[in-house]
């Protein structure tokens, strides 16, 4: 409740509706080492979490959310910065079906799950027990398009469909962006999938130079090779050598690179990043190119736009541009879906997931967030490096041309595509903007 009295003091350029997350709660009651170490949670400290979770609703969160990649071979991507899986990774089912448990006592709030594990089957299976014990949405991270495996998102699809039938709201965020990672070796470490990588790119710069410039451990290295994050080694490319020795190869593929040097596409990729004491910059390709296949997941009536990555990975990516992305790749380029229809998908659809009783759409009485673009000049413009982070930090961000007003409750902040310093932003506790922590009113 504090957190959100915080937010809600805090001048805003958008709306907010805040998940309580789960992580964090885990360790307040179960404390860090037995969270990690995937204990059970007690009776006792179930109820607490519980009652953690019902304050939060109380306060204005909208449900709750979680990444459950379990640390298992292929599952284990996205691990804490020192190997070992994050909390929510070892998180037990019944655990989470308690706080489903929550949502469906209420009947309110829903849930955004990232769930993964050797056994897609049960996977599946506990997602939709989630929604049936709920009675709430739940939303699947994530509906990915792989070119040369198409039988993965029609699986889901088919899942999809029939959580539908058998009356459970099941949602899919769909990967409708085709924005790749950009990374260094000496920050990058989201080859977690396979532990020979994720062996060598944790610790100091030092530590990873000399992991990655070992003759032994690239043996490893090539054995086993990450397979989830970016798929071949050999598609990725060169986009910002720091040197006259590896300048040679910007643009280049790996592929390309091992073919001329004669090298294997591992060692070709490392002996131009230690060239660069690992500052080359390197970009991940992404796997969804095939727009057959895109228009599959684009139209699906059970999958919303996206995968913004809520700010995630602020190094690597920039995938907010999705929103623009939708209009001018899916409905002006390849005519996949109408206007009208996207526009449904990237307004309607996720405000009624989210349970935003009177967002979304624009009707008299309802708060004016409304969006005005140019439809012929809509772009996204090429990515950018912005020192705006706390303590002088920096992030990759991509701007867009083409928006002549962005309306937030009424007000402009955005007009021709530049920032008006107007912040109409609010915290919108359970979605309405209106509704007071219960706690305080009591107060």
């Amino acid at each position: 409740p504090e957190y959100l009295d915080a937010v809600e003091r805090t001048p805003k350029g958008v709306n907010i509706l805040p998940y309580m997350p789960v992580g964090p709660m885990m360790i307040y009651v179960m404390g860090l080492e037995r969270a990690k170490a995937g204990e059970k949670p007690t009776k006792e400290e179930t109820a607490l979490m519980c009652h953690l979770l019902d304050e939060a609703l109380d306060a204005g969160a909208c449900g709750w959310s979680a990444q459950r990649l379990h640390p298992d071979g292929v599952s284990a991507v996205q691990l804490d910065y020192d190997g070992t899986p994050m909390v929510t990774d070892v998180m037990h089912d019944e655990t989470a079906l308690a706080f489903a448990e929550v949502l469906g006592r209420r009947n309110d709030g829903f849930m955004q799950m990232t769930l993964t594990s050797a056994d897609v089957k049960k996977d599946r299976a506990h997602m939709e027990e989630l929604a049936r014990v709920s009675r709430r949405p739940l939303i699947y991270n994530v509906v990915t398009v792989f070119d040369d495996r198409p039988h993965v998102h029609r699986k889901v699809q088919q899942w999809l469909n029939g959580c539908h039938e058998r009356g459970s709201r099941v949602y899919g965020q769909g990967f409708t962006t085709d924005a790749g990672f950009t990374f260094t070796f000496d920050e990058w470490n989201l080859f977690d999938d396979s532990p020979a990588w994720r062996e060598a790119t944790t610790g100091t710069v030092e530590e990873r130079f000399q992991k990655l410039s070992d003759p032994a451990r690239r043996e490893a290295l090539k054995k086993q090779p990450p397979m989830i994050t970016l798929g071949s080694i050999g598609a990725i490319v060169v986009v910002g050598p720091k040197s006259d020795e590896t300048r040679q190869w910007l643009d280049h593929r790996i592929d390309l690179v091992a073919e001329k040097t004669g090298k294997h596409p591992v060692d070709a990729m490392l002996d131009i990043a230690i060239a660069d004491n690992l500052e080359t910059e390197f970009f991940g390709t992404p796997p969804n190119t095939r727009i057959d296949l895109m228009a599959e997941i684009v139209q699906d009536p059970y999958t919303v736009f996206g995968v913004s990555d809520g700010g995630a990975h602020t190094r690597f990516l920039t995938a907010g541009r999705y929103p623009t992305e939708a209009i001018t790749k899916y409905v002006r380029e390849h005519g996949l879906i109408s206007l009208e229809h996207a526009h449904y998908k990237l307004s309607a659809l996720p405000a009624m997931i989210a349970g935003f009783p009177d967002r979304g759409v624009i009707k008299k009485g309802a708060p004016a967030d409304i969006v005005i673009y140019d439809y012929e000049t809509l772009n996204a413009l090429p990515g950018e490096v912005a020192h705006d982070m706390p303590g002088g930090e920096w992030r990759r961000v991509q701007r867009a041309n083409g928006y002549r007003y962005i309306l937030v409750n009424g007000r402009v902040t955005i007009e021709n595509d530049k920032e008006t310093g107007v912040r109409s932003g609010r915290l919108l506790r359970h979605g309405t903007g209106a509704r007071r922590p219960r706690a305080i009113a009591a107060e």
